[in-house]
């Protein structure tokens, strides 16, 4: 295990019904904030109204301008907003592209300068407002973590970007709010969940105990999933979990490792908005692995002795592919609407050449993943 410095510095309230605590919280931190959230979800659901009043007598600034896969000009719009009415603080209310958005938002609304500088590394966060996070989707983690996925539709990238200014203050979890929403949501919060907690354990460094936690993490994703798809709704409360521990220190710490398939899925939503980000895990999933696997088969057939008990990995890797059909995670590249593979592997490998080679993966092996993920 190499050395480490753990900093987790969000506090997390966890319960069913949390939801009801958001405005005890929030009070606290001023009178004025702002609230983001995505199109139509937290008003349809009754969620926006519920924090207004909690926040009574303070005044709540309503910005639903947020789409999957977060824009340069959604993210603009928003700092606009927070800096005009004064925010003291934000709240962000949705899924992961709404909480990336918020920790934009809120360092922004102290900084100068536009979100694509920072999100491409020309630039630092030197402050943010302080964010509250309140997660409707178990996927991204982005509740609890310092990371946040930004997109330019006008030079067709997605970034990640990390800074120590965006870890939010606190996180809401509340999983009662998970219960409503559309399995096809779910299905890519799943895949999500799943793809974060492996990236480590595949490309990182050996150590043993992040790597058990890792596997007995991946089995509890895939039984909760094969319940709630037999409608055991109760399961949720550790998909959110999970969702929350997937990409926390607690799994890297000691391992590091670098986010190859993030990588590779960010250069193609980055190039076709529509198509989700789970979604595109999930097609390039099984044949990331697959090519990695001939550069690292000890990691990658260790992750199948623990999910199916075969040591093999094409067998084993082969047990995976056949789950994801069964319980309906299975996509390929061309039922996504991918029309130019050529395009994807330039951008992937323009972005994330760095990441790619840390597992020995070469442009040829980015090109077999794209063609095999295909169809």
């Amino acid at each position: 295990m190499r050395e480490f410095e753990f900093t987790f510095p969000t506090r997390i309230l966890f319960a069913r019904d949390a939801f009801r605590k958001v405005g005890e919280i929030a009070s606290p931190l001023g009178s004025r904030f702002l609230l983001v959230t995505g199109k139509s979800f937290a008003r349809k659901q009754g969620l926006v109204d519920e924090i207004v009043k909690q926040l009574s007598p303070a005044k709540v600034v309503h910005f639903n301008g947020i789409t999957p896969n977060p824009k340069v000009e959604e993210v603009e719009r928003g700092t606009e907003l927070a800096r005009r009415e004064g925010a003291d603080a934000v709240i962000a209310l949705g899924g992961g592209s709404v909480m990336d958005a918020s920790k934009f938002i809120a360092a922004l609304a102290v900084s100068e300068g536009n979100p694509w500088d920072y999100a491409t590394g020309k630039r630092k966060f030197s402050a943010s407002l302080p964010v509250i996070t309140v997660p409707t989707v178990p996927a991204s983690g982005s509740e609890a973590d310092p990371f946040a996925v930004l997109s330019n539709p006008r030079v067709g990238e997605k970034r990640g970007l990390y800074s120590p200014h965006f870890w939010p203050k606190v996180a809401v979890w509340d999983p009662l709010l998970t219960h409503t929403l559309p399995s096809s949501v779910l299905k890519d919060g799943v895949v999500d969940i799943i793809s974060h907690a492996i990236e480590g354990y595949i490309s990182g460094q050996e150590a043993k105990l992040q790597n058990r936690f890792t596997e007995g993490l991946v089995k509890t994703v895939m039984e909760a999933w094969e319940e709630l798809s037999r409608g055991n709704k109760e399961v949720l409360d550790a998909l959110c979990w999970a969702s929350t521990l997937a990409i926390s220190p607690f799994l890297s710490a000691g391992r590091g490792g670098h986010f190859v398939l993030h990588g590779i899925e960010h250069a193609l939503s980055g190039l076709y908005d529509h198509i989700t980000h789970g979604s595109g895990l999930a097609a390039l999933l099984v044949p990331y692995l697959r090519t990695v696997a001939k550069k690292r088969p000890q990691r990658v057939s260790s992750l199948t002795k623990a999910l199916f008990d075969l040591y093999h990995w094409e067998t084993g890797l082969g047990e995976l592919e056949e789950w994801m059909k069964k319980w309906g995670l299975h996509k390929t590249l061309k039922e996504l609407g991918v029309k130019d593979l050529h395009t994807v592997e330039e951008k992937a490998w323009q972005t994330s050449s760095n990441r790619l080679e840390s597992v020995g993966l070469s442009r040829a092996d980015l090109r077999r993943i794209l063609e095999e993920a295909y169809d």
